[in-house]
């Protein structure tokens, strides 16, 4: 007998039991319908009068800004709920899955933001109407809305946005994770691209990073990514895995890209959500449910390409409903072991991981010799991801007062940072760079990484100090991000630039390591650090004497 959560069941006292409905013929037609899929993705403009007409017609429709690009495109937060829901406290009390479907953070890649509108015409008043019942969906027009309108990777700024989600330094992933990711805590993120590998309509990838909850990266592939496949199957489509061909040690086979934390779909894992990552590929083949490959129409291929996209989340909004109280279950159990492991010190912190077969599965493959240039092969699948190097979990990281800096990058990613009111001293770990390198230079920054050396000290603390407890629900992500060895840290993105120094030539000479680490419980004499803007909302105003 499946439980009805307290709010719920309120809520049906009330004298407005139910949403009025809408007729499905008086719903806006979106650009595509209009334009019957032939006319190129869809601008800026009519892309948001759909969402606007949406929202006036129907009850179940609610419109949050949350920021405006450099251009000065608002960039909105979609709520579709039925009974209305507009709060993340009413969300979150309803006991309802929380979905959130965030499309086209690269602006060149539009059919997610396309498939969205034509599911949210169907949660309105359409086959999907009943999904509402178990489900609070979030949605964004688009991520990207600069980048959109010109077809264009990276916002005005010049961000790859989709590898922005550690040192959030765009306007707009920003107010995605500040306002949206950790205000309502959706249980499923699905983040929307346009891309992957013919001949497949779809395909998707779960949070693959060791580093994030095992049972949360396990959950898509058991539970949501079979009935993703048949039902592109049903439709005559086939689906799989993202990305594509991969060649390890020699072996040629089918394989995944990188899995750092500044991807949406990794950092929802490591925030103790079901991330999910979705690519249409743009391609001019079918695959039937007989195995043969059909041509399709080049006029006909974007909408295909759209018809990928609103399957897969139409499936994944059907699980959530039908599974809502698994899933509600699987993420708040998350949280929980997150904050244990950072109490009791039980769980490692993954450093290095490699990757490795899962097993040989039939694939799609690119064959020139083959019948429409596309073979089904049994190959290799790399997309397992294994730790290679881990170390103890500490139970918070001591900062220094010349780390102030990165205090508010913590709290953005709703991280509580504690700061010392009285002098202490602290058994720790301390690590030494002998060797800081410039690797490479990506996203305005030259990524670094550091060689460390590791000595068990007695740290003197003085008043305004900071400390950064492990036990929270972002555990994962704080030892992901304060860990000098990880691929993806605070050192990585030139938050430490002004204490640690490249070495010349990569040379020895040791720099100590602002972030210490404290391994066991111990006397603290601190208070936690409030925002700025909260502690003191009268920021440029002071009363005159």
């Amino acid at each position: 007998m499946r439980r009805v959560p307290l709010l719920l069941t309120l809520l049906a006292l009330l004298p407005i039991v139910a949403v009025q409905g809408v007729d499905a013929q008086a719903l806006p037609q979106t650009w595509q319908e209009q334009q019957n899929y032939r006319s190129g993705p869809t601008p800026f403009e009519p892309l948001m009068d759909f969402w606007y007409e949406l929202d006036a017609i129907s009850e179940k429709v609610s419109m949050r800004p949350l920021t405006h690009t450099l251009l000065g495109r608002e960039m909105f937060l979609i709520t579709i709920a039925n009974i209305p829901i507009t709060t993340p406290q009413d969300a979150l009390r309803s006991g309802k899955t929380i979905v959130l479907l965030a499309p086209s953070v690269h602006g060149g890649e539009v059919s997610p933001k396309e498939a969205i509108q034509l599911v949210a015409k169907e949660l309105v008043a359409g086959d999907l109407q009943s999904v509402l019942d178990d489900v609070i969906v979030l949605a964004l027009p688009l991520v990207n809305p600069d980048g959109g309108e010109v077809r264009r990777r990276t916002n005005e700024a010049g961000f790859d946005m989709n590898r922005d989600y550690v040192k959030l330094e765009s306007q707009e992933i920003q107010a995605l994770v500040t306002q949206v990711m950790n205000e309502w805590t959706p249980d499923i993120h699905v983040d929307g691209h346009h891309g992957g590998s013919a001949p497949y309509v779809i395909t998707y990838q779960g949070t693959l990073n060791p580093a994030a909850d095992a049972e949360l990266r396990a959950y898509p592939y058991d539970e949501i990514f079979p009935r993703i496949r048949e039902a592109v199957r049903a439709e005559d489509y086939a689906s799989f895995d993202y990305s594509g061909v991969s060649t390890q040690d020699g072996v040629r086979g089918w394989g995944s890209t990188s899995v750092e934390a500044r991807k949406h779909h990794v950092y929802t894992g490591l925030t103790n959500s079901i991330g999910i990552l979705l690519e249409t590929p743009n391609n001019r083949l079918r695959v039937m449910r007989d195995g043969s490959l059909r041509e399709i129409p080049e006029e006909e291929r974007y909408y295909h390409q759209i018809r990928g996209g609103v399957i897969a989340t139409s499936t994944i909004l059907r699980h959530a409903a039908e599974r809502r109280e698994e899933i509600r279950a699987l993420t708040t159990a998350s949280r929980l072991r997150a904050i244990s492991a950072g109490a009791t010190g039980d769980v490692p912190v993954v450093l290095e991981y490699s990757l490795g077969n899962r097993g040989n599965e039939p694939v799609w493959m690119p064959n020139s010799e083959a019948p429409n240039g596309y073979s089904l092969d049994n190959v290799p699948v790399y997309l397992k991801w294994e730790p290679t190097r881990t170390t103890t979990r500490p139970v918070g990281y001591l900062l220094p007062p010349s780390m102030a800096q990165v205090v508010p990058l913590l709290q953005d990613h709703d991280i509580a940072v504690y700061q010392f009111r009285d002098p202490a001293a602290f058994d720790a770990e301390v690590y030494y760079a002998t060797s800081v390198t410039r690797d490479s230079y990506f996203q305005g920054h030259y990524l670094k990484s550091v060689d460390v050396e590791k000595e068990a000290e007695r740290v003197e603390v003085a008043s305004g100090w900071y400390w950064v407890p492990t036990a929270q629900s972002r555990g994962n992500l704080i030892t992901y991000i304060l860990e000098p060895e990880t691929d993806d840290n605070v050192i990585t993105w030139g938050w430490v630039d002004h204490i640690l120094q490249v070495t010349a030539d990569g040379g020895n000479a040791r720099q100590r390591v602002p972030m210490m680490r404290v391994m066991t419980h111990q006397y603290l004499p601190v208070v936690e650090v409030q925002p700025f803007n909260l502690f003191q909302r009268n920021r440029y105003f002071r009363p005159g004497y």
